[in-house]
Parts: structure tokens; sequence; C-alpha cells
């Protein structure tokens, strides 16, 4: 039996579609992968970070005057904050000395303090 052309197409055209679709992962949320870079993150700011920052939700230092990493999130929102983590690696930000950070680092610490951003849209 011959199917006919615009069918034919239709189908073609479907496949394609769902081929496309299929290196997308999960709808809805961060994949395993996402959430262990944003845990990464997380732990090296607890060990490298929490001395100066309050690295969850909450305020300002008061004993250094460092903003939240989630003040930091809305702050950076519309911009690369890996570049902004990369400058502080290299040379410092305001009254912040340098903190040699790798490309990992900086990887999983933008994940982090986005991941504390909760007017993003997600």
């Amino acid at each position: 039996m011959k199917i006919p052309r615009p069918t034919f197409i239709l189908w073609g055209l479907i496949s394609l579609a769902l081929a496309s679709c299929a290196d997308l992962g999960p709808l809805h949320g961060p994949s395993s992968a996402d959430r262990q870079v944003v845990r990464q993150g997380a732990h090296l700011a607890a060990s490298e970070c929490s001395a100066c920052h309050v690295i969850g939700t909450g305020g300002v230092n008061a004993r250094t005057g460092a903003p939240a990493f989630a003040t930091i999130a809305e702050r950076y929102r519309d911009t690369r904050l890996d570049w902004e983590l990369e400058a502080v690696s290299q040379v410092g930000h305001y009254r912040m000395p340098r903190k040699p950070l790798t490309a990992e680092e900086i990887a999983a610490l933008t994940a982090y303090i986005r991941s504390l951003d909760r007017g993003a849209s997600k």
C-alpha cells in the first residue's frame, strides 16, 4: 500500500519534532546533574565565603557588610554572574580580596547563587 504524500510528510515532521525534543531532559525542575552542581556550589560557599557573606537567603553580614548571596542573585539576575566571579577570582571586588577559583568552582558558585533567586523566572 502506498502512503499518500501529505500523510508521509506529516509523519516525517512529527518524527523530526519528537526527535528534536528527545534531548531536552525533564520538563519540570533541574536535572540531577544541575542539582549536583548547585550542591557543590553550596558546599564551596559554606567553606570559602561564609566568613564574610550570608550564603543563604537572609540579609547582610553585620560584621562585614557583605551582601547575602540571595541579594547578589537578584542584583546580578540579568548579567553574567560567572564573569563577576571570574573578576573576584582574578582581582577581587570592592573591599573583597582576590579569591582564586577554578572554572568548575565558578560554575558551581554561579549555579548555587542563581538557585537562591526567588524572583527569577524558572
